[in-house]
């Protein structure tokens, strides 16, 4: 769709909508405006606001803007708070039915901190770096979906996608192993090298997400040299009240249903104690593209998990332990039987047949189990806080075949031999080609505490064991024992205008796999050690009242990965046969980032321009001339390899208050790969893309409170910077999609419904991104319609 028909259907509805606002009926006050940290001045998302005393509230959002609606009370105080931040009782001034007001929040006062204030929710990076945070509300518009789809909308963020089911986030073009996600505290820990292999993380769980995007190597250890994800469950309070939440999802593209139910209650048993339960369940079937149904990309999904909080004295305890469970089909249009039909499937670029819409799930699929425990400790020790997080995770990951070798039944007398035949057959599809069990155990201890009064440190200590076992007939990851121990030590120093921070950092990784060769079944131990030492330096410059700048600089390491060192197989997630190099070296990083921010009443923005250089960095190309034929059909081949590289990213977004109920917003994403030994550009970097909406926000409209209409356009250009005849086929053209969402709530026999109504993809665009991994074969999933309903309970 041309995007000056877009822009003419925005000017129209937004409009309508501001002629529904005109019409309607108006509320007693309403009551909005902005949450900042004196300061710095920056938005305080998640901030509590609630009229004073205990009357309605609400919940910040990103960019610390909130809305009170039908406030009946005269005077009008509120009740503003924000962890580690002193709360504040505010009397809005004025008259008339519409009131703004801009709230500043002061921290506390360091000496007066309690370990309830310190357990929860202080930033994923260190002061001087620039951290995105994904609200519980921002979340909410993404329940059911996959978690990647939450980040969508983070600046400097893209998605990895294989399929309509699986999608990893990718930041400034690394991903996977690049990237540290942490699940409540503990470093997720899961067969993350695949590209198929997407973040365990129920999305019904997060009650915020924090990215930072840039290295992180300091407080996070290696493989965080892209940046970190921060997933947090929603905050539970030891006397917290009783309260839960219903919520249920549809979709029409692949007809998923989701459910999703939780419960919480405090001061358990007149003691400060909180318990939380909840579980979800998600099932899709086939999605469809514009044109034709994609077979077996259908999803099951069921998970759960409990958390509690207690205080003992002046130490706080926080456990949780969490399931994940699903079972993937796979497209089946991937696997291929020979290498001419490779070819021809390329050439054709859709599927040759398709089958009507199912939910069965066939072969190849995935069936994955991640079972997570862990248990954080807070205590006040000398001038500061010390943590200790425990984790033990348990990753099952199962991939079937969709292809096997003829079998033929033993005996003399054909129906016996037609019986074994059969017999063996049924155990042969029910047997995975491959089965992946991985044990993580890990300790982190962290101390943070006050050296003086504007000088801060924090130290810790961590250490990992890992253990892989192997089983099936792919031998794609061999059997491995690995252990991990770092300490690292980071310093803040807050002046009038100005806060600096450094940090260094030294971790040792110890690997011992058992490799197991194909054709002889001969198995052979394989040691590797490696080390290296991390460090970091960043200024947070208060420029003037709206004004700030951020600046770091930092390096960071990573050793390869086992798949990376030892693949040699069909990866049936993707299908594709992988072969690694048992010689790779370490990859070694140098980043700075520099992002410029400006934030004043009704206006947000902010741009941050990066640059990374790659010592040994390793990536999975194509061999174009070499496809792999196996007995299970023929496939792609990816081989991996080192060079040195530099990546370079500019990030730009922008939210203007326009008037109390309309905000616009924009945002613009590029990124640069270069392969600096062979002078060529990267391969599989995001091309570029910017996005443009408009967010319209009212008071009531039919009976609908809160209501508002959300349209944005995403267009997506073609990446040009390729190699010519490097990859199988020619990246896809670029595109342009219109996203529209509307919701509000409405009073069903007392209770407070949230209702949202999203429509992806509106005009049904046939497309193919150039990150997803089937490209190749088919196109991306066309329209989407997405009704949520959450009901408190």
């Amino acid at each position: 769709m041309p995007i000056h028909v877009g822009v003419a259907l925005l000017v129209c509805l937004v409009s309508v909508f501001h002629g529904a606002k005109a019409n309607g009926p108006l509320p007693d006050v309403h009551v909005h405006g902005v949450v900042r940290d004196s300061a710095d001045r920056r938005p305080l998302a998640g901030a509590t606001i609630r009229i004073h005393p205990g009357g309605k509230g609400a919940i910040a959002d990103r960019d610390g803007v909130f809305h009170l609606h039908d406030v009946e009370e005269e005077p009008i105080r509120l009740a503003v708070s924000y962890v580690g931040y002193e709360t504040r009782i505010v009397t809005i001034a004025g008259r008339g039915p519409d009131r703004r007001v801009e709230i500043v929040l002061a921290r506390a006062d360091r000496e007066a901190k309690t370990v309830v204030v310190q357990a929860d929710r202080e930033s994923a990076g260190s002061p001087t770096q620039q951290v995105a945070t994904v609200t519980q509300a921002e979340v909410d518009e993404h329940r059911g979906q996959t978690f990647a789809d939450a980040l969508r909308g983070v600046a400097g963020v893209t998605v990895l996608q294989t399929g309509p089911s699986i999608a990893k986030p990718m930041i400034h073009g690394m991903t996977g192993v690049r990237l540290v996600t942490l699940n409540a505290g503990v470093v997720q820990e899961g067969q993350q090298w695949g590209a198929e292999h997407a973040p365990e993380i129920d999305p019904f769980t997060p009650g915020r997400i924090q990215v930072v995007t840039g290295p992180a190597s300091v407080l996070y250890g290696p493989n965080a040299i892209g940046g970190v994800i921060s997933v947090e469950p929603r905050p539970l309070q030891p006397f917290a009240a009783g309260s839960g939440e219903l919520s249920l999802n549809g979709f029409l593209n692949n007809r998923q249903g989701a459910v999703a139910l939780w419960g919480e209650k405090g001061g358990l048993f007149g003691l400060p104690l909180a318990m939380r339960v909840q579980g979800s369940l998600r099932q899709a079937g086939d999605a469809a593209t514009p044109d034709y149904i994609l077979n077996n990309t259908g999803f099951q999904e069921r998970n759960g998990a409990v958390d509690a909080v207690a205080l003992i004295g002046d130490v706080r305890l926080a456990a949780r332990a969490s399931v994940f469970s699903t079972t993937l089909g796979i497209f089946s249009g991937a696997h291929i039987g020979t290498a001419d039909d490779l070819r021809r499937a390329i050439e054709r670029g859709r599927p040759r047949r398709t089958e009507d819409f199912s939910y069965d799930i066939a072969r190849p699929r995935q069936e994955i189990q991640h079972t997570l425990t862990s248990l954080q400790i807070d205590g006040v020790v000398g001038d500061g806080i010390l943590r200790a997080t425990i984790g033990w995770q348990r990753n099952e990951r199962a991939e079937f075949d969709a292809h096997n070798a003829r079998i033929v039944g033993r005996g003399t007398d054909p129906v016996e031999r037609a019986r074994d035949s059969i017999a063996r057959l049924e155990r042969s599809l029910s047997t995975p080609a491959m089965e992946l069990l991985l044990n993580t155990t890990s300790l982190d201890v962290r101390w943070e505490g006050d050296a003086a009064s504007s000088l801060r440190f924090t130290m810790g200590l961590s250490g990992m064991h890992q253990a892989n076992d192997r089983r099936g007939a792919v031998f794609i990851v061999p059997d491995y024992s690995a252990y991990g121990a770092g300490g690292y030590v980071m310093a803040t120093h807050d002046l009038p205008s100005v806060t600096l921070s450094a940090g260094v950092r030294y971790d040792h990784r110890w690997l011992d796999a058992s490799i197991t060769r194909r054709n002889t079944r001969t198995v052979s131990e394989q040691e590797r050690l490696f080390g290296n030492v991390s460090a970091s330096i960043g200024a947070l410059w208060r420029m003037a009242e709206s004004w700030t700048l951020r600046t770091n600089v930092g390096t960071g390491w990573r050793p390869p990965q086992v798949n990376e060192l030892y693949a040699a197989d069909v990866h049936h997630g993707t299908a594709l046969f992988e072969i690694g190099d048992s010689t790779l070296g370490r990859e070694q990083s140098v980043g700075a980032d520099a992002t410029l921010g400006f934030q004043t009443t009704g206006v947000d923005a902010s741009v941050t321009a990066s640059l990374q250089t790659f010592d040994g960095f390793i990536q999975s190309l194509p061999d174009v001339a070499n496809p792999t034929v196996t007995i299970r059909g023929t496939f792609p081949t990816f081989r991996y390899r080192q060079t040195n590289a530099r990546i370079a990213a500019l990030d730009a977004r922008i939210t203007v208050a326009a008037s109390p109920w309309l905000s616009p917003y924009a945002s613009l994403n590029i990124v640069r790969g270069t392969d600096v030994s062979l002078r060529q550009p990267l391969f599989l970097m995001p091309a570029d893309r910017a996005r443009v909406g408009a967010h319209i926000h009212f008071h009531d409209a039919w009976q609908i409170h809160d209501a508002f209409l959300d349209v944005s356009f995403l267009t997506v250009a073609r990446q040009q910077r390729v190699v010519a005849g490097q990859d199988y086929a020619e990246p896809p053209p670029g595109y342009t999609t219109m996203d529209v969402r509307v919701g509000g709530t409405i009073h069903v026999a007392s209770l407070d419904v949230r209702l949202t109504l999203d429509v992806q993809n509106m005009f049904d665009a046939r497309f193919r991104d150039y990150l997803s991994r089937f490209r190749y074969f088919a196109d991306d999933p066309g329209r989407n319609v997405i009704l949520r309903a959450t009901v408190p309970i």
